[in-house]
Parts: structure tokens; sequence; C-alpha cells
């Protein structure tokens, strides 16, 4: 597959559990060795919706030059290898459908620029993929929108078989997004979820249930026993049945699902789940993943998300007790998840996350920098726990935002940042002086430049000796950081950093 291995002491082909690659998912997928056939029980999917956007990586800054870095296009272009892949679907009875499919895109959007079939045919490869590594008792969700959602279900029924479709889910998220009020059409509240199963009839459905509204409740149990429980009664077999309220699961879970709120909105809009707002594009709220993990998987089964994003279908496998494999593109969001899980979850350390695709070693490192700059700087940023990325003219000075929390005798500890340059290749006097008029012309409290140890040197020689303190001692506005560091997970000369470490502080 060509992705870089973890250590082998870490086992993560024996446990199938804990993993993330930083790769694209078609990689992943049809490697036999890194995901067997048939060995996964649920997959959710988030896939880009043929929307014609790009997406930023997480960043807010009050200086208008600076420009989020791209997370991910959604832009689609017909190639001559999307040619070359459409004639051996042609050529292949089993694969016919899905070129049939594809060919039908091409004539209504025409081909001059034909993106819809572009996205198509990539989406096709890979829901075959997600097919081979699916258990015949699991089921697959499909996160998409009108766009391009009448299509995909169709490559779904190509690839999974009509009759195992499940259900549309009608996720209406809350309030009204993705179109302007003075729009000559009805303004997008809602999006769609298609469920299918690997054989329909034998895959796993556990009953969910939604709580019974106030004027249910108050119409229905009107009754009150003397020990102050609510119940109603129902006639069977000319007897007097009581049915409590408090034994009573609640609704049965139907197909439209309002009562999960989006995570972006004006704010206050929906302050019970802003917590979770990582600012990364297209983030899905935790109990919308949570009730999918739960209705169709078990404890202890393995849940796959191909495009797992800021890692939200991983958070909720993990908090649900389920095995858990992330794949995203963006070496940047594997470091981001696993600063996610190891802030959200005590009992794990960040060597209990295997990352595959990502550099293990020093000649990995060098490697990668040589290969792609910016690749490299997106791996540190994410590695690092930074939690976005930007751009800056003329590129001095940052590369990302890391927040910590500065604790002082009699203050509320707030929310504070330092700036991160990444340093691929050679360190000059300049670029460490750049570092700290970014600092100062930003307003944040350091700065840390991350480079190879064999430049440290200049940046000790060039960095300012100014600090700054808190309760637990003093630290530099300008640091060092080596990649040699941070391969050993060496912790920054900074006040405590991640949510685990502010919520524990926070307690003292």
């Amino acid at each position: 597959m060509g992705v870089l291995a973890p250590p082998r002491r870490l086992c993560y082909r024996m446990t199938m559990n804990r993993i993330l690659y930083a790769a694209d998912c078609l990689n992943v997928l049809n490697d036999a060795d890194e995901l067997p056939a048939e060995s996964v029980d649920l997959i959710y999917l988030d896939p880009p919706f043929n929307s014609n956007s790009n997406y930023s990586l997480p960043f807010k800054g009050r200086d208008k030059s600076l420009k989020p870095v791209e997370a991910f296009k959604d832009t689609w272009e017909w190639t001559t290898d999307d040619g070359g892949r459409l004639e051996d679907m042609e050529s292949d009875p089993r694969t016919r459908s899905l070129a049939t499919i594809v060919k039908f895109a091409q004539e209504v959007e025409g081909r001059a620029k034909p993106s819809l079939a572009a996205y198509l045919i990539n989406m096709a490869l890979r829901l075959l993929a997600m097919r081979r590594v699916l258990k015949p008792t699991g089921s697959i969700y499909l996160h998409c929108d009108p766009t391009a959602g009448h299509y995909l279900k169709l490559l779904m029924d190509a690839v999974f078989g009509k009759k195992n479709f499940i259900t549309e889910i009608i996720w209406n998220y809350g309030t009204p997004s993705g179109g302007r009020v003075s729009g000559k059409k009805p303004v997008k509240s809602h999006e769609t979820i298609l469920a299918y199963a690997k054989q329909y009839g034998s895959h796993l459905y556990n009953k969910q249930y939604t709580p019974y509204s106030e004027s249910y409740m108050a119409n229905w149990f009107r009754h009150t026993d003397d020990d102050g429980r609510k119940y109603r009664t129902r006639s069977r077999k000319d007897k007097i049945i009581r049915q409590y309220l408090d034994e009573s699961p609640g609704v049965p879970l139907s197909n439209t699902w309002s009562d999960i709120k989006q995570l972006y909105g004006s704010s206050g809009w929906f302050p019970g789940n802003r917590a979770e707002i990582l600012g990364y594009p297209t983030q899905k709220p935790l109990a919308l993943l949570e009730r999918i993990i739960k209705a169709s998987s078990n404890p202890g089964d393995l849940v796959l998300d191909p495009f797992c994003g800021c890692g939200t279908t991983v958070h909720a496998a993990e908090t649900l007790g389920r095995r858990w494999i992330g794949i995203d593109i963006s070496p940047f969001s594997t470091g981001l998840i696993r600063e996610r899980m190891v802030d959200s979850f005590p009992q794990l350390d960040k060597p209990d996350i295997a990352i595959r695709g990502i550099p293990h070693t020093i000649e990995d490192a060098r490697a990668l920098a040589q290969r792609d700059k910016f690749e490299f700087e997106k791996w540190v940023c994410g590695f690092i726990g930074a939690e976005g990325m930007f751009r800056q003219p003329g590129e001095r000075g940052a590369d990302g935002l890391l927040k910590f929390y500065r604790f002082r005798p009699k203050k509320v500890a707030k929310a504070e940042y330092a700036v991160v340059q990444v340093k691929g290749g050679k360190v000059t006097p300049d670029s460490v002086r750049a570092l700290r008029e970014t600092v100062d012309r930003l307003g944040v409290t350091a700065g840390v430049m991350v480079c190879f140890e064999r430049y440290m040197r200049t940046v000790e020689n060039q960095r300012s000796r100014d600090t700054f303190a808190d309760v637990f001692g003093s630290y530099p506005v300008i640091q060092g950081y080596s990649i040699e560091k941070l391969l050993a997970d060496a912790p920054l000369d900074l006040p405590t950093y991640g949510r685990r470490r502010q919520s524990g502080l926070l307690n003292l």
C-alpha cells in the first residue's frame, strides 16, 4: 500500500482497533493485509458531496492577511485515468451497471465538463472496496445531501443490491442553511443518510427509541399510583393492564431525525452541543454517530469511517465500547483526531493510537519534507496538536496556532495561543526573528519554531529571551522544538494544552 508503518510493537493488525490512516481510503480498503475481507461490522462515511466547494482547516484570526489552509477539495474534473476506469467497469459484468450510471451522469450534465461523472466514478470504486471489507451481518450508512444523493442511491443499489436497502434517514438538523433568504427556492435544512445491509435480514439492528413528548405523556399517562408512578391503562382479553411510564422505552425510532441539532449556527442556538466544536468543516454532532453506532453494532464490534475528518465517528465508537478504524487523506486530520482522543479519554495515551501513513522515523520525516513541503507542514501541525493552519503573504513566521491555558493566581484560566512555524529545511536568523514579529503582530503569547535538530542552535542563538509565567513556572516566548522531539512525543515548554489537561487543572 505504500504507507509508512508504525513500530510493530503496537500490534495493530492483531487488535484491529484504534488505528488511523493518513491515506486515500481506496488504498487502505483494497489492501487485504490492512483490512481483511468481511472484517468490519459497521461503516459510516461522510464523503465529499460534489458541492463544487473547497473547505478550509479550522482557523480563527483577526489578521485578515492570514488565509486558512485548505482541508479538502470537493471539486471534480474528468481525467484520462477516469476514462480508463470507466472502460474497465464496462468490460466487467460485475461492474457494468456502475458504468451505466456514470455514463448516464455524463449525458445529463453534458460531456464538456463532466464533474459529476468524475465524482461518481471515484465514489463507485470506494464503495466497491467498502463492500469487500463489510461482514455479512454488517451495515453501511452513507451521508449525503441533495447535490448528488439521488445518484449515490443508484450507486449503492448497484454495489450493495437494491434488496439490501434498509432505509433513507432524513436528518433535519435544526436550522436552515446553505441558501440566501432571497433565493428562489426553499432554504436547505436537512441531509440524507442512506443505510444498506451487506445481506438484508442477516444484518444487526438494535431497536432504538426516542423520548415521549411532554404532550403525549400528559395525554396518555394520566394516572398516578400510590408510589407516584405515572401509568396508562390498556384492555387486553377482559383485563386492565397498567403500562408504567418509567418502564416504557419511548417512541420507536423513525427515519426522520429532528432531535439532533447541527453544530454550526448562530451563537447560542444550540448550547447543548457547542462544546464539541473543533472548527473542522462538515463536523457532525456526536449524538448523530452514537445513534447510528448503537443501532447497527454491539460492544466490541469494529466500526470503520473511511472519510473520518476530525474523528467524530471514532470518538463515538470509543465512548460506546466499539473498536474503530479511521481513514483520512489529510495527515493534519489524523494528528487532530489523536489529540482529540487522548484529550477526551483519560484512559488513552498517544501510543495507544496507531497512525499509519505518517513519518515514524527521522528518515521518514526528512523524506516527506523533501518530497512535499506542504504535506510535511500539515503533518507537523496535526501531530503537535495545532487547532488549525493558515497562510500569510510571503509565508513568513507562521503555519498554525496551538491553544494552551495559563493558570495565574486569582485569575480565570483563559485560552491563549502560540504561533507554530514549521521548517523542513534550513532555518535562518531572519526566520526566527520573523516568528517573533508574527507573535507581536497577532497579539498571541508565544511562538514555536519546529525544525530538525541540526538547526536548533540557530533558533536558540537568535530567539528572544523574553518569558511569560503562570503558577507552575516560566516559559520562553520564543522556543525551538525539534522534529526528533516530536517523533518522541516530548512535550513543548508551554503551560498545559489540550482539553484533558485543562479540565484536570481547573479541578485543582
